[in-house]
């Protein structure tokens, strides 16, 4: 795997369109953390972590072809420092993908990038089949 930000890996994408560049991104997506504009309610636990309060989830967008998708944001630091608070969290990309699976009125992820005027979707069928490869985890958000 590669240690550049996802950011720069969609960048790649964009230029090439290639299968390759499409797996690598998908790959790093979900190993990383990724902003999204929460809505619901997030308590602190013992620790001082926050959770999800049981209505947690995430904001959408219907970009382009009018389909709701899971709004993301890739590398939240320099998506910050280039273009402003867009959102007010960030998740796994591992739980936008099992949300995005779940979710029979969700089309997949709009991931934008930090540092271009880039955005890649990640269809559910996509997130379905990634997640097949792995088994199933406890879901902790609700349905938007």
């Amino acid at each position: 795997m590669s240690d550049a930000p996802l950011s720069d890996v969609m960048a790649e994408h964009a230029d090439t369109e290639t299968s390759e560049s499409y797996e690598r991104f998908v790959a790093l997506f979900r190993t990383s953390t990724i902003g999204i504009v929460g809505v619901g309610t997030l308590a602190q636990d013992d620790q001082g972590r926050f959770i999800a309060d049981g209505d947690f989830g995430a904001g959408r967008t219907t970009h382009g072809d009018g389909r709701s998708r899971i709004l993301a944001f890739a590398d939240p630091e320099a998506a910050i420092r280039n273009f402003g608070p867009r959102f007010n969290t960030g998740v796994s990309g591992e739980v936008l993908l099992q949300m995005a699976a779940t979710d029979p009125d969700c089309a997949g992820v709009l991931v934008n990038s930090a540092t271009r005027e880039i955005s890649l979707v990640i269809s559910q069928a996509t997130a379905e089949s990634l997640l097949a490869e792995a088994p199933g985890r406890r879901r902790w958000w609700r349905r938007r």
